[in-house]
């Protein structure tokens, strides 16, 4: 199987032991060669033995230009109290070896660290972006008053500062309207945690929201153009 990945960027805090499911898009080129994908892989892994694939799914779109879109939907769990890495993926086809391919970067962490009793998200909770910015509804659910400071993610590859750290009142709701996020890199797909810095009573503590998409809600059209991008670069 001919395949090319994107850039798939995963950030993300998986919360219980059901473990969590990410979107891996790449192309399989069919330019000579046209067989079916779906029936043919048999497992999937990390080069991390601490990020453990407990199911898997794959999905194939649409073609064009030879290219089929492929997703790859990965439920996976962390098996440590640590942040864990892993930049390859692992896919073992029928009456084949082992194939190894480069997909982008996947960081986890369970959400042991994490308080959420004082934050919660509230109303519409937008969720998928073309590109990295966020808008949301949070509500100090506390009995203290709540001062932010900032956003990032486990790798702290993508964050914002506040100018000014501002105060969440209890029981008072915020938007927090954030246009671009900052970002040491841009890459085609990410699937991120937010997580969001504040003080409390002279302590501090992080907040692990909602789960948001950026480029993943794109056309299957524009996501071949992006993956295939790299072959003309």
């Amino acid at each position: 199987m001919n395949l090319l990945f994107g850039d798939n960027y995963i950030s993300y805090v998986i919360d219980g032991k059901n473990g969590m499911s990410f979107n891996i898009f790449g192309v399989q080129d069919i330019r000579k060669h046209d067989s079916s994908l779906k029936d043919q892989v048999t497992s999937l892994a990390f080069n991390n033995s601490n990020i453990k694939v407990i199911d898997y799914k794959v999905d194939t779109g649409i073609s064009d230009n030879g290219f089929r879109l492929v997703n790859m939907i990965v439920t996976a769990q962390v098996l440590t109290d640590h942040i864990e890495k892993a930049d390859k993926l692992l896919i073992q086809f029928q009456h084949e070896k082992t194939t190894t391919h480069e997909f982008g970067e996947i960081t986890v962490q369970n959400s042991v660290p994490f308080q959420n009793e004082h934050l919660v998200p509230f109303g519409d909770y937008k969720v998928g972006y073309p590109t990295p910015a966020l808008d949301v509804n949070i509500k100090n659910a506390g009995k203290q008053s709540i001062s932010v400071s900032q956003v990032y993610d486990l790798t702290d590859k993508i964050s914002y500062q506040f100018k000014d750290a501002f105060e969440i009142k209890p029981e008072e709701v915020k938007q927090i309207v954030i246009d671009s996020l900052r970002t040491k890199k841009e890459h085609d797909f990410i699937t991120m945690t937010p997580i969001l810095s504040y003080r409390m009573d002279d302590k501090e503590y992080l907040y692990n929201m909602p789960g948001v998409l950026y480029g993943i809600l794109d056309s299957d059209q524009d996501k071949i153009k992006k993956i295939t991008q790299q072959l003309k670069e």
